[in-house]
């Protein structure tokens, strides 16, 4: 069965994307901690985020994350922009900003 992850990737789930690439894409959280929460998936299944293909793809996926967050920085200004990596539950290596 696949993930939800693979799922929206793929399209079958609707999501509001804010970035997509061919490495990875980005999209709010249906259930934001924060406004501007945003998940940066990878399209690589990946079982750890210490796994993910070549250090290439990682700094790739921060490349992503920090453009989100400068971008939730400049539009919510919130006193600080988080980030995450988790992945624990599902067979990603998901980037929360």
């Amino acid at each position: 069965m696949a993930s939800v992850f693979t799922r929206i990737i793929e399209g079958e789930v609707p999501a509001r994307f804010v970035w997509r690439d061919r490495w990875c894409g980005a999209f709010v959280n249906i259930t934001p901690l924060a406004p501007g929460h945003t998940l940066v998936v990878p399209k690589e299944v990946t079982g750890h985020w210490i796994e993910l293909l070549g250090p290439g793809l990682a700094a790739h996926l921060m490349y992503v994350s920090q453009a989100i967050g400068k971008a939730v920085q400049e539009g919510f200004e919130p006193e600080k922009v988080g980030l995450a990596i988790a992945g624990l539950e599902i067979p990603y290596a998901p980037v929360f900003v």
